[in-house]
């Protein structure tokens, strides 16, 4: 394994846009609830506890990630017997809180309205925009359920999107591809809204393509009945955003809206297997092509990329089926869709399951839930950090069993490395957009606006912040951290400077105690302590020693460097490793080991009873088999 040196990632100042999704248990846990109660988790959040009386949800107070003059809403909610769904939302500005705007009343088989005429001096909504006159600074949002034939109502997610329209478009951050950029392409069925027998066939754009996806996700829904769907009666159009996610969202789906930054943003949920359908806006000659020669506002389905990184899309204007796929430049689309329409699209996934970070500073990981406190060290099998990715597998009360996508272990078959699996509290995981991180902490700890970041948490920097940096963390929150605590990656120092690097990150814990199962800054065990000394420069490896051991390379004692690993095995079972150390230089070794219950810097003599400039690859000493290895090149 070396360091990476292609140039660090290019960030723009601040996003353009921030999306929030809400659909966690803990997410809503400072909200005020009305005729609301607990609903089983993952079929949903919330219930309706009357179904005679309306429910109403309202939002605490969000702080943006930036000042915003634009906000989108959007909701999802199951109707076993009929019922309404309302959203609004009212901004907090230098002049204090809005009044609440609305964003329409979606009324599945019935019809839906956005409501007109609503203006004042805090700003406007434009159909199912709300534009501001001045930025604020925060919002809350209030759905309001209402149940018809007497069944509750379920609520499974409350999403906001939020611009600043005047922010740079950074087209270098929008096209950039990362060095491990990989092709593909769901299998989404082609629909012409062309072809449709209608005379409202070119307005119906957004029912197709949401259909197209709808097909790729296992629903059945024709153009027309999804068109049929979702009009707004009071516009007499097809493409409120609002009501085209809040019916996905009543089929069984979760939907959302957001406004993305770049084009691997849209890449990830593809990879996940979520379909997202664009809105566009161009010129004449602006996206070629297209079978539309300019618009003012379309809506088509990404469907995947190619070896070149360009958008393989099914536009729904198209003039039959056997056209409708359509591979647009990656620069030209970035420019109609990221530019001209700041990324609004429509997300759609059968679940959300692989958008999951760590919200708490770090999470410990069992290979099962815990009983109590007692159980704790028989069970535990690693800890997570703060804003660490992890897909979720199984809920079960309060408890979550996911993979640890940042932390890799053998397979079975002894030679892939997979996802860490365990089990977390669920409260201690959000919803996480799928952003690269630009940096990591590299301090022992770290502390800003109230928080501890422990060395290895990998963050995205958003900008500059006087001697520090902003970065995001993945629940939305942000924060100011002094530049010398982090390392930008991809890191770009030359071996021989981060093996001194390595080593010395690792003296940061010597002296502390030996914690089983500890990978943070607050515990820490043998192969957490080589995991997290590597991560802060930019190499990951492995979580366990046996695995450290097989993703490493064997060298002679003679060969070795400072930061290579010394791995043992109790001498009658040589072929499990269970204990790894960082060679220091001089003979010496760093090691978080139980022999001491501590970390601490030895030399190798002290530690096995051997002369180290006689020692032998796979020699056994002091009742161990040990082993020289590298993972740096």
């Amino acid at each position: 394994m070396t360091a990476r040196t292609e140039a660090p990632a290019q960030v723009p100042r601040v996003p353009r846009s921030w999306t929030l999704v809400n659909f966690l248990p803990s997410d809503f846990r400072e909200d005020s609830l009305k005729n609301l109660e607990p609903a089983p988790f993952p079929a949903g959040v919330f219930k309706v506890e009357n179904s005679s009386r309306p429910a109403s949800l309202t939002s605490r107070e969000i702080h943006a990630v930036f000042p915003f003059d634009q906000l989108l809403l959007s909701a999802d909610a199951l109707f076993p017997g009929g019922g309404a769904l309302e959203a609004e939302a009212q901004v907090k500005t230098e002049n204090g809180w809005s009044p609440w705007f609305s964003f329409g009343r979606f009324e599945p088989g019935a019809a839906h309205s956005s409501v007109k005429d609503q203006e004042n001096p805090f700003g406007r909504m434009d159909v199912d925009i709300l534009k501001l006159k001045e930025k604020a600074a925060s919002f809350r949002y209030r759905l309001t359920l209402t149940a018809s034939g007497g069944k509750a109502p379920v609520l499974r997610l409350a999403a906001a999107s939020y611009t600043d329209s005047s922010a740079a478009y950074s087209a270098d951050y929008a096209v950039e591809k990362p060095a491990d950029f990989k092709p593909l392409k769901l299998a989404v069925p082609r629909y012409s809204q062309m072809m449709q027998q209608v005379n409202y066939s070119g307005d119906i754009c957004s029912p197709v393509s949401m259909a197209m996806a709808f097909s790729s996700l296992g629903l059945k829904s024709s153009p027309l009945e999804t068109a049929a769907a979702v009009l707004d009666s009071c516009e007499n159009i097809y493409g409120n955003w609002f009501f085209n996610t809040a019916h996905a969202g009543s089929r069984g789906l979760y939907a959302f809206l957001t406004r993305l930054n770049s084009l691997e943003e849209a890449r990830a949920f593809l990879a996940a297997g979520a379909p997202v359908v664009a809105s566009v806006t161009f010129g004449p000659d602006e996206l070629k092509n297209a079978p539309l020669k300019k618009t003012k506002g379309h809506l088509l389905a990404i469907i995947g990329f190619d070896a070149r990184g360009n958008v393989i899309t099914n536009d729904p204007a198209a003039p039959d089926e056997k056209t409708v796929e359509r591979v647009y430049n990656r620069a030209e689309f970035a420019a109609a869709w990221l530019k001209n329409k700041y990324g609004t699209a429509y997300v759609l996934a059968k679940d959300l399951n692989k958008f999951l970070a760590v919200r708490s500073r770090s999470a410990e990981f069992y290979s099962m839930p815990p009983a109590d406190a007692g159980e704790r060290a028989k069970l535990i099998e690693s800890q997570l950090l703060a804003n660490e990715r992890v897909e979720l597998l199984e809920v079960s009360g309060a408890w979550a069993r996911g993979r640890a996508l940042e932390q890799r272990s053998l397979a079975a078959d002894g030679k892939t490395l997979v996802p860490y699996e365990g089990w977390l509290k669920l409260e201690e995981l959000a919803f996480s957009l799928p952003l690269l991180p630009t940096a990591v902490v590299a301090s022992k700890t770290a502390a800003a606006g109230g928080a501890d970041f422990s060395l290895g948490v990998k963050l995205r920097v958003i900008g500059p912040a006087g001697a520090g940096a902003r970065v995001l963390l993945g629940d939305g929150q942000t924060a100011v951290l002094p530049k010398k605590h982090l390392n930008l990656l991809p890191q770009t120092a030359k071996p021989e400077i981060l093996r001194g690097k390595i080593l010395d990150t690792a003296r940061f814990f010597l002296g502390d105690k030996y914690y089983w199962g500890g990978r943070s800054a607050w515990g820490i065990d043998c192969s957490g302590l080589v995991n997290l000394a590597y991560r802060a420069w930019g190499l990951d490896l492995p979580r366990n020693a046996d695995d450290q051991f097989s993703a490493s390379k064997s060298v002679p004692r003679e060969s070795l460097k400072p930061a290579d690993l010394i791995f043992s095995a109790d001498a009658a079972k040589p072929s499990r490793i269970t204990h790894v150390m960082l060679y220091a230089g001089g003979g010496r070794l760093i090691e978080a080991t139980g022999d001491s219950n501590s970390v601490r810097e030895i030399s190798f003599a002290e530690k096995f009873g051997a002369d180290f400039k006689k020692a032998k690859n796979g020699m056994t000493s002091g009742g161990k088999k040990i082993f020289f290895r590298r993972a740096i090149n």
